[in-house]
């Protein structure tokens, strides 16, 4: 299951990982693609839906929590990650962009509660064996 924000880059995580071409189709509700949930970044965004995230979760092996390296802030409040009791992974999109800074991103990752970090970019594809290692 992956979370995050709005535009944190799930989706193309998704399809870069799955080698299918995955486009979200942007509702408020889980989109499944194969051993993936793509949640809306909108269930992190608001607390209020918080509830969906742990439910959801209760049925996943490894949560990957996902940071874009571009942002100046995170959306993840600090130790969010041990509600899940699961594998919790920190993944750090975007490290390719001219404006990224990874370390400030794992910085936000670890503060939530990730322990376990991987920075990917699905335009350059740097990560993402790496990552599919662990998954596998």
């Amino acid at each position: 299951m992956l979370i995050g924000e709005t535009g944190a880059g799930k989706s193309s995580l998704i399809s870069a990982l799955s080698g299918e071409h995955f486009v979200s189709r942007r509702p408020m509700a889980l989109e499944f693609c194969g051993p993936f949930i793509n949640t809306p970044g909108e269930f992190l965004e608001n607390r209020r839906f918080y509830h969906a995230l742990i439910t959801t979760a209760a049925d996943c092996e490894i949560l990957l929590m996902v940071q874009d390296a571009t942002r100046r802030a995170s959306v993840f409040p600090p130790q969010f990650a041990p509600i899940f009791n699961r594998t919790v992974l920190g993944v750090v999109t975007n490290t390719d962009a001219p404006d990224a800074n990874p370390e400030r991103a794992e910085r936000f990752l670890h503060s939530a509660g990730a322990r376990e970090m991987y920075r990917v970019s699905t335009a350059t594809g740097e990560g993402l064996a790496a990552l599919w290692q662990r998954l596998g």
